[in-house]
């Protein structure tokens, strides 16, 4: 059976090694850990879904606050269910 185009699976991993290569690009910056959780945090305020920026955003506080997020897997489940 021939097909045509590309696959969902194609798709995933063309997005994928984008995503890597942009990755390598902000780490070829030596970028440090705080900026790096910065990154992060820019991005997530480019998320169209709402609650998936504010869970990302509450996430990014409760890190730079300092907070114990050992057993706190409810803001990652927020994100991941999103």
């Amino acid at each position: 059976m021939k097909k045509y185009g590309e696959t969902e699976s194609d798709r995933w991993a063309k997005d994928s090694l984008k995503c890597r290569q942009i990755v390598s690009e902000i780490m070829n910056f030596g970028v440090s850990q705080d900026q790096i959780l910065q990154v992060i945090n820019l991005l997530a305020m480019e998320l169209e879904d709402r609650n998936q920026m504010l869970a990302f955003r509450n996430f990014y506080k409760s890190i730079q606050e300092g907070e114990s997020l050992e057993g706190n897997t409810s803001t990652a489940k927020i994100i991941l269910d999103s």
